[in-house]
């Protein structure tokens, strides 16, 4: 054990009733040099967060502290003094900074030992190497500790008690720490949630929109929730989208469905000149559905985005079904020589122009035989603008289904990434669009 803490005697804020309201608060406590100097971001704290939303359990307080016992025993102590859950991650591994088993240990009067079954599955999987000092230190636990198994690694998670509070310590490796939610975390916090009685049920849906601004949307969705018993909306700017939240509460699941079900329409009707998805949907995956329900087939040609429209839809299973491929011409001379852009084109009217996409999109359609291109040319940033052609101007084609062409003008504000990043969405958007007119 580390320090000199006397088992009994520790201290964990004021003494104070934990019969609670229906809510119940949690802090996420998450531990490592690496965060606190910035080296990595904080994801595990976010996601948890959501996850517990989803329980109907609200993340109150979020706390980073170094690899450091003094630092790490006062954040457990105030974690537990004034939350009715604590989750916590990282400090869990083989090497002498990873002192979660050690502190926790310390604070709750118990000794560090082997998680037997943890062990045995080390050993399955390394051989002798598992017996190594260092690979032992992983797979320990505070005596008497709820074991939660690790499927996507080594370190258990465990829960043990901080006068009176569930402390749930997870790894974290943000993949080993979601494998250990979805098998076991997730139903202990609900177990404990429904122990404090009375709890309400959540019934929540997120709307994915693109193409209008959050205040475009609100005015949109204005007392779409009026009357709504239990029922609250939210907003959430998620570049290059928007997420519309509705969250309707209920100790009856079926009675806050129910609710939700009536609110889904009215913001389905609202929304849906703009609403793409919903909940865990991607643009990408929308527009892959719009093509195979109409056997139809996608290309791409372009310049600016350098193959992030392609990396886009290609991130979706399956695409190989409806997306044949696509050219990235950054180039005068490969829109030439890929898409068969006329010189005379360029020379007119310069590559990033409506003349120079229609042909973009023409050519690629052509040469792959898709059913329909999509082609963008623009000026990402931050040099290349100019009084006419001001940087952010991009110009995107839609060629196809059929001989029809589409073309937009956009000039947006923004970094180059953000420009490039709203051209390709705006490209499988437009062709969303046109397979749906």
């Amino acid at each position: 054990m580390i320090g000199a803490g006397k088992p009994g005697r520790q201290r964990f804020g004021p003494v104070r009733s934990r019969v609670h309201s229906v809510r119940m608060w949690a802090e996420i406590l998450t531990i490592g040099d690496e965060l606190c100097r910035g080296e990595i971001v904080d994801t595990n704290s976010s996601w948890l967060a959501g996850e517990l939303w989803d329980l109907d359990v609200t993340a109150r307080w979020m706390t980073s502290v170094r690899d450091d016992a003094e630092d790490m025993r006062s954040a457990f102590r105030q974690a537990a003094g004034r939350a009715e859950l604590v989750i916590c991650s990282g400090g869990l591994g083989p090497t002498e900074d990873d002192l979660t088993v050690d502190v926790v240990s310390e604070l709750t009067g118990s000794e560090a030992e082997v998680d037997e079954p943890s062990r045995r599955r080390m050993e399955e999987r390394f051989g002798p190497r598992a017996s190594h000092p260092k690979m032992v230190r992983q797979v320990r636990v505070p005596r008497g500790a709820r074991v939660f198994v690790n499927p996507a690694g080594l370190a258990p998670g465990f829960e043990v008690a901080m006068g009176g509070v569930p402390v749930m310590c997870l790894p974290g490796v943000p993949r080993e720490l979601k494998a250990i939610v979805e098998s076991a975390l997730r139903d202990r916090v609900l177990e404990l949630r429904d122990a404090r009685g009375g709890a309400e049920r959540i019934a929540r849906r997120i709307w994915r929109v693109f193409g209008r601004g959050e205040s475009q949307i609100a005015s949109a969705l204005e007392g779409v929730v009026d009357g709504v018993a239990g029922a609250s909306l939210h907003y959430q700017v998620s570049f290059p989208e928007t997420l519309v939240k509705v969250v309707v509460r209920d100790r009856d699941r079926d009675a806050a469905a129910a609710r939700l079900a009536a609110v889904d329409a009215d913001v389905r009707a609202r929304l849906a000149p703009w609403l793409y998805g919903d909940d865990g949907d991607s643009l990408a995956a929308a527009l892959g559905r719009a093509l195979a329900a109409r056997g139809l087939t996608l290309a791409s040609a372009e310049s600016c985005t350098g193959g992030m429209l392609g990396g886009l839809v290609t991130s979706v299973p399956g695409s190989s079904g409806w997306y044949v491929g696509g050219a990235v011409t950054y180039s005068n001379s490969e829109k030439v020589r890929q898409l068969g852009v006329a010189q005379a084109t360029l020379d007119a009217h310069g590559a990033v122009s409506e003349e120079c996409v229609r042909e973009m999109a023409r050519g690629m359609k052509e040469r792959s035989g898709a059913s329909v291109a999509v082609a963008v040319s623009g000026i990402a940033g931050p040099d290349g603008g100019t009084a006419d052609k001001p940087v952010g101007t991009v110009w995107i084609a839609v060629d196809g289904p059929g001989s029809h062409a589409e073309t937009m003008v956009f000039v947006w504000p923004g970094a180059r990434d953000q420009v490039r990043t709203l051209a390709s969405w705006w490209g499988m958007s437009m062709v969303k669009a046109a397979l749906e007119r």
